[in-house]
């Protein structure tokens, strides 16, 4: 074996030396492990229980899994996946969905029946409706079981474009490290990849796409609030604190803040085994002096959680799969002011770890009965071909990781302390059942209740779900039925008047985004006076308002945001906010926030500069020449610190070749020198 030498994998960078490990490191064998064998590798919290749930031959080569409404386990496995140290054959239609039961009630599912074959590297599941969206890159399908044998007999293409963005020097199927993934139906009823710049809705018996922020690389998850969550392999976690749909909004906005935050600013891991299968275990950053991982390498499927089963402190934390690493860390997720900060729970450890090489957690969920379920890819080699480097297939070829393949298990990790929760189906409740379970305790619970009303569009129920937005006891049910009326066709006045007076802020900030349906034609002006009637103090709410203002086209509107944004100029997010809704408005809300009843020069400090030339170049980028007479005329009654800020604006927007000449009328001005 060289694994030193240059250039040898697709992985290898030219003129990179690639040092085999250190004498000092013994490396322990890494035989596949049973199951059970492999239960007496995991360290957890002594509180803490993990069991299987499921394993091969019932299950293989598990990447996604969804629970229907009924308790079953939809598995997606990527059976495909580097069948050999070659990568050859990824291209078969090996792959399938499978659909997991446990007949008896034990815990452990004991049935496997295959949905849909003849797949070819599928990555994600959402069950919808009466059918199951499937991933199978470049082609989204849309798959219904027909006649109840929980086979597919019918499948709809829905996108034939689905990650082909993401890789495209790779092939119409993408890099699998890279390529969209995910399939997450969010509070607001639309359903978001990872890595895709499209989100999907079902209304109607019709597909709907939006462009979106894409986001992470594998996994994506929410929490109670519909806050989205993500990660990159070297990059744990990421959040969008804004809905990040308001940030596309102005093409002439660079650099808009509050998607795709980073929450967690240390990378480091620490797992229970020495690691020197990871692909730049040669570089001397990469391992630990005991050959440990030193950071992450493989982030991916994370979750928050939103169960019943653990303690209330755990309520909200951020579990992140590292398969590279062969653990799963627990995030505490603190928030201050809208902002979102994310740190290891335990000092130099890991919520889950294991000494057996081939654990591979890929993805984690919340499940029906509150606990936490963990899918675990196992296999000893993990790399795809596309990266894989010389150091690293020297590691698979002696220690013999490139098989067995084609196994896989499912965990469920439970907390000691309380029995799991025993689930009812939900499929069969009736429609005011359905809506009691808005307030249940279990996340995943209220989610598959809201998607179920939605789908079922009883106008019986509408009733029911005001009055729960009147309850001031629970937040959770509130926002749960705000979202389930809106996603049934839209919230009424007088729900949204309820809401917006709500003792919870996440309640009263869900109450404005979705009142925007009634601020455009003869009802705007009158909703406008409405919203603005209110006071709303805190921060997070108010950037909300200023995001669903900027939906508004009415002059009264960007009057109350130039207030805003002369008072909140400092929160990290509140420009980004309402500039993201000013698209061919900004030179009037220039003139707004410089006039004398708006920021005095003694006001100004870094944020309002900041302000003042994001606005200044949003006008040149738009090439709209009305509107960069109206900024010049301005300029000239500005005092000069105001007026340099601007000039600042100018030269960053730059000029686009395609904006052609600007052609301006009227007497030249005397300004100061370029800043």
């Amino acid at each position: 074996m060289l694994p030193w030498c240059a250039y040898a994998q697709n992985g290898d960078k030219k003129g990179e030396s690639q040092a085999p490990l250190p004498d000092h490191l013994v490396l322990p064998p890494s035989p596949p492990l049973s199951p059970e064998d492999a239960l007496a590798s995991f360290k957890l919290p002594p509180e803490f229980g993990i069991e299987l749930v499921a394993a091969e031959p019932l299950v293989g080569d598990p990447v996604a899994m969804q629970f229907d409404p009924d308790g079953r386990i939809w598995v997606v496995e990527m059976r495909g996946y580097m069948p050999n140290i070659e990568g050859t054959g990824e291209d078969k239609p090996v792959g399938q969905v499978v659909v997991l039961e446990d007949t008896n009630g034990d815990g452990r599912m004991d049935q496997s029946t295959v949905f849909l074959d003849n797949l070819v590297m599928p990555r994600a599941i959402a069950l919808i409706d009466d059918g199951v969206v499937i991933a199978e890159p470049p082609r989204l399908w849309f798959c219904k079981d027909t006649d109840g044998d929980l086979k597919c007999d019918e499948r709809t293409e829905i996108a034939n474009d689905y990650a082909t963005q993401n890789d495209p020097k790779h092939g119409m199927r993408s890099n699998p490290e890279h390529a969209s993934n995910g399939l997450m139906w969010a509070m607001d009823n639309w359903i978001y990849s990872a890595n895709h710049d499209v989100q999907f809705r079902y209304e109607g018996g019709e597909w709907m796409r939006q462009a979106t922020h894409s986001r992470g690389q594998w996994g994506i998850s929410q929490d109670n609030y519909g806050r989205i969550y993500y990660n990159s392999n070297s990059d744990q976690l990421r959040g969008d604190i804004l809905p990040a749909a308001y940030l596309k909004r102005n093409p002439h906005l660079s650099g808009a803040k509050g998607a795709g935050v980073r929450l967690a600013s240390s990378q480091e891991v620490w797992p229970a085994r020495i690691n020197p299968g990871v692909n730049r275990g040669y570089r001397s950053k990469t391992l630990r002096e005991d050959g440990r991982l030193r950071s992450y390498t493989g982030a991916c499927g994370p979750v928050i959680y939103r169960g019943n089963q653990f303690p209330l402190a755990y309520q909200g934390n951020a579990f992140v799969c590292e398969p590279t690493g062969n653990l799963v860390r627990r995030n505490i997720i603190t928030e201050r002011h809208g902002a979102l900060e994310a740190n290891n729970a335990y000092s130099e450890m890991e919520f889950l770890t294991s000494t057996d090489e081939r654990f591979r957690p890929v993805n984690a969920f919340n499940g029906p009965d509150g606990t936490l379920y963990i899918v675990d890819f196992y296999r000893g080699l993990i790399q795809h071909r596309i990266y894989l480097t010389s150091f690293l297939r020297g590691q698979i070829e002696d220690r013999g990781l490139y098989e067995p393949i084609g196994l896989g298990r499912i965990y469920r990790v439970y907390h000691k302390g309380k029995d799991r929760q025993k689930t009812n189906p939900l499929s069969t409740m009736s429609t005011p059942e359905l809506a009691a379970q808005l307030g249940h305790e279990n996340g995943w619970t209220r989610s598959v209740a809201q998607r179920l009303l939605v789908e079922r569009r009883d106008p019986s129920i509408i009733p029911t779900l005001n009055g729960m937005v009147s309850n001031q006891r629970n937040p959770l049910a509130q926002l749960h039925a705000l979202w389930t009326l809106d996603g049934m066709g839209g919230v009424e006045w007088p729900t949204i008047e309820v809401a917006l007076k709500a003792t919870h802020p996440k309640v009263r900030s869900a109450a404005i985004r979705v009142s925007e349906a009634h601020l455009n034609g003869s009802i705007g002006p009158v909703t406008l006076e409405r919203l603005t009637s209110h006071q709303f103090d805190l921060p997070e709410v108010q950037l909300q308002l200023g995001m669903t203002l900027g939906e508004s086209q009415d002059p009264k509107a960007l009057k109350v945001l130039a207030n805003m944004l002369s008072r909140n100029a400092n929160h990290p997010y509140m420009a980004s906010a309402i500039l993201s809704g000013l698209e061919n408005r900004e030179a009037d809300m220039l003139q707004a926030i410089t006039q004398p009843s708006g920021w005095l020069p003694t006001d100004m400090n870094a944020s309002l500069t900041a302000v003042h030339q994001d606005l200044a170049a949003c006008v040149i980028r738009s090439g709209d020449t009305s509107s960069l007479l109206k900024t010049i005329a301005l300029l000239q009654g500005l005092e000069s610190s105001l007026q340099k800020n601007i000039l600042a604006g100018f030269r960053a927007g730059g000029f686009k070749k395609s904006q052609g000449e600007w052609v301006l009328a009227g007497e030249p001005i005397t300004l100061p020198s370029s800043p």
